[in-house]
């Protein structure tokens, strides 16, 4: 890059020729711009600090919940964002989803302490999910998995999302995939209760039963509410099994 800058530098007519081409911007600007998405404060820093050591012209931001997530994402021209699936107030696989239903350019790499076979396919199946990493590895896997996004790159294979569903069909439902809500629609599907009564249970809205159930079927890797219970009940006679 020095070299190039210097010879932009050399007079007025050249400087001239690189700015219309856009190239002095493009050496005073970043390679890409990565939003590192996590609720808590000294993890987030910590990520991006490492982010930024191994990425030195990358540009760095941070969001501690989907709101800000989403609010970074229509500020800047995000190129990745590093997800942690399991945030405070919900799952980051709706920043994913975000990004996929608003048909934006940016990609994801998925960096959680939540590395289940549920979660995987739930990141596989957003279609903005490049990269899937459990957190304890080093910086430099992540890294990696950044810069292959950038390039629209996809670390993760079939082998991987077929050995998931593998792991899903003998094991049952991950709990620790829905919010307590969620939960508890969940288990009255299983019951048998309709949209209505569950709404009624529940004291919210019937389409906010809806759209619960759309965002859970997501999550589960179901497409259906008898799938949806038919994973709680699998799961439930599992636990019975150990009790």
């Amino acid at each position: 890059m020095a070299p190039t800058a210097s010879l932009c530098d050399t007079d007025e007519a050249t400087r001239d020729i690189c700015t219309g081409l856009g190239w002095l911007e493009a050496l005073s600007g970043h390679l890409m711009n990565v939003l590192v998405v996590d609720d808590h404060p000294l993890v987030r820093t910590g990520i991006a600090a490492a982010l930024q050591l191994k990425i030195p012209d990358a540009a760095i931001h941070e969001a501690g919940s989907t709101a800000e997530a989403v609010g970074v994402l229509g500020e800047h021209d995000i190129d990745v964002v590093t997800l942690d699936l399991r945030l405070e107030e919900g799952s980051g696989l709706e920043v994913a989803r975000h990004i996929a239903e608003h048909d934006m350019s940016t990609l994801c790499v998925v960096f959680t302490s939540v590395a289940s076979p549920h979660a995987l396919v739930a990141a596989f199946n957003t279609g903005v999910v490049t990269a899937f990493l459990e957190k304890g590895v080093e910086v430099d896997p992540l890294a990696e998995a950044v810069q292959a996004a950038s390039e629209g790159r996809v670390l993760l294979n079939e082998r991987d999302i077929r050995g998931a569903l593998d792991q899903i069909r003998s094991s049952g439902l991950d709990p620790t995939l829905f919010t307590p809500r969620e939960g508890s629609i969940a288990e009255l599907v299983a019951d048998g209760l309709s949209d209505v009564l569950i709404a009624r249970k529940l004291n919210i809205s019937s389409s906010t039963v809806r759209n619960n159930l759309t965002t859970m079927y997501r999550k589960a890797g179901v497409e259906s509410r008898t799938q949806l219970a038919a994973l709680v009940w699998d799961t439930r006679f599992k636990l019975a099994q150990f009790s």
